[in-house]
C-alpha cells in the first residue's frame, strides 16, 4: 500500500504541476507517510487521531513558506490531491488488518474488478446513451447498471463468510459498484482539469497506479463502514 500510494501521490502532483500549481515540497512525502504507517500502526477508529496533528503541520509548511507565489492555491490543492491519495489508500489497511479483514477486503477488490469489466464489456456491447459524457465520454448506462448487478450477484458468496444475509450481501456489492463508478468519474475530472488522458505512463498501453485503482479507492472506503455497521 505505501508504494502504491507514492506512486499515486507522485503522479497527481505531477498532474498540479502540469496545471500551474508546483506542490510545496514535504506535503506529500509527509502525507503519504503519516497516513499509511499511522493506518498500520493505530489500526480503527484510533487513526483518526492523527487528522488534527497532521493537518496542522501543513498549515506550519505554508507558514514556511509564505514568500513564495501562490503558497496557498498551492497548499490547498497540494493538500487535497495528497489526502485523495495517501488518506483512501490507508481504509485499505484498516479495512485489511480489522475483523475478518482479509475476507472484507477480498469483497471490495473483487467487487470492483468484476464492477470494472462487467461494465467495460457491457457498456462496449450494448451501451447506447452515455453516462456522463462530459466527465468520461465512455461511460455508459447499460455497462454501469450491469456493472452494478455482477458485482451484486458476486457479493452473494460474502453470505457465508462473512455471515451476511442476501438483501445485505447484495446491498454490499451495489454499494461497491457504484462508488467505484463514482470513483473512476472523480479521476476522470481531475484529468480533464489538467488537460490529460492518462494519470502517468507506469503501465504503458492503460495508463498510471491513479488510473488502475481510482474506483478502489472510493469502493474500499464504502466497505470499511459497512464492516463496521453489520460485522458482528
Amino acid at each position: 500500500m505505501a508504494i502504491l500510494a507514492i506512486a499515486a501521490t507522485s503522479e497527481i502532483l505531477n498532474m498540479a504541476l502540469k496545471g500551474g500549481r508546483p506542490p510545496i515540497p514535504w506535503i506529500g512525502p509527509m502525507l503519504v507517510f503519516v497516513c499509511i504507517v499511522g493506518a498500520w500502526a493505530l489500526p480503527g477508529g484510533s487513526f483518526f487521531y492523527l487528522v488534527g496533528p497532521l493537518f496542522m503541520t501543513t498549515l506550519i509548511l505554508l507558514l514556511l513558506s509564505h514568500a513564495q507565489p501562490n503558497v496557498f492555491d498551492r497548499w490547498g490543492l497540494n493538500v487535497s490531491a495528497s489526502l485523495y491519495t495517501s488518506l483512501l489508500p490507508a481504509y485499505m489497511i484498516l479495512l485489511r488488518n480489522g475483523k475478518d479483514g482479509l475476507w472484507w477486503m477480498g469483497a471490495a477488490l473483487t467487487g470492483t474488478w468484476v464492477f470494472d469489466t462487467g461494465a467495460y464489456v457491457i457498456g462496449r456491447t450494448w451501451g447506447r446513451k452515455r453516462l456522463w459524457p462530459a466527465v468520461s465520454p465512455g461511460k455508459t448506462w447499460a455497462g454501469t447498471i450491469g456493472g452494478i448487478v455482477l458485482a451484486a450477484a458476486l457479493c452473494l458468496a460474502t453470505v457465508k463468510v462473512l455471515g451476511l444475509s442476501y438483501p445485505q450481501a447484495i446491498g454490499l456489492g451495489a454499494l461497491i459498484a457504484v462508488l467505484a463508478q463514482l470513483g473512476d468519474l472523480v479521476e476522470s475530472a481531475i484529468k480533464r482539469q489538467v488537460g490529460v488522458k492518462d494519470s502517468g505512463s507506469f503501465l504503458p498501453g492503460h495508463g498510471g497506479i491513479l488510473d488502475r485503482i481510482d474506483g478502489l479507492l472510493f469502493s474500499t472506503v464504502g466497505v470499511y463502514y459497512f464492516a463496521l455497521l453489520v460485522a458482528k
